[in-house]
């Protein structure tokens, strides 16, 4: 009973308090215009690299544009150095690999690909902050509608009339192979051990299409 009469008691007072004025609350929000503020005290003593990818205004909306993840980026595709299927003189330096050149594309394990630097721009229609075209590291990777299960699937059914090796664009030895019905077998299963253990692939370097 004590505890409802000072309950009461407490409403009474506080409703004297507004004296039947209703009272209004606000918040006050100042957006941050120092630019180069940020969350890291030490930021100061990172290399030029290390700062690349620290935002200049963490607690603002906008994101920076090199910040900005894959799709929202238009990327220019890296390019063979000699072309597709061609080789000539290893560079005196690496300086190609800024203009998005690559010695050879693709590779069988991940630390065989290389990197080269290529030209993205941020889509029109994406908000960001700072250039909106910028060089971005990217593997010497491309794909061209080459998937290894469909290929696979050629060479164990159709391989004895070559149709995996025209597929994959080997066409002066899938002629042959095709004459020669699979190498009278022998190249037929050949291929197949190629293909499962991923010493074949496609003629232009391209990889595999992915399957998500």
């Amino acid at each position: 009973m004590k505890k409802l009469i000072g309950l009461f008691v407490f409403l009474l007072g506080a409703a004297q308090m507004t004296d039947g004025r209703e009272e209004k609350f606000e918040i006050e929000f100042e957006y941050p215009t120092d630019k180069s503020e940020t969350c890291l005290s030490d930021v100061q003593s990172w290399s030029a690299s290390e700062r690349k990818f620290v935002s200049r205004n963490p607690r603002g909306p906008i994101v920076e544009c090199h910040l900005l993840r894959d799709e929202f980026l238009v990327c220019e595709e890296p390019a063979v150095l000699y072309g597709p299927g061609q080789t000539g003189p290893h560079p005196a330096n690496h300086s190609f690999r800024n203009e998005g050149k690559c010695l050879k594309m693709g590779g069988y394990k991940a630390q065989e690909v290389e990197l080269t630097s290529v030209k993205c721009k941020v889509l029109d229609c994406i908000e960001c902050h700072g250039p909106r075209s910028f060089r971005v590291w990217k593997p010497c990777v491309i794909y061209t509608g080459h998937y290894f299960l469909t290929t696979l699937l050629y060479s164990i059914f159709l391989g004895l009339v070559a149709v995996d090796r025209f597929c994959l664009g080997y066409s002066a030895m899938a002629v042959g192979k095709l004459m020669t019905l699979g190498g009278f077998g022998v190249w037929w299963i050949v291929d197949i051990f190629l293909l499962v253990l991923g010493y074949l692939g496609p003629a232009d370097d391209s990889n595999w299409e992915p399957n998500w």
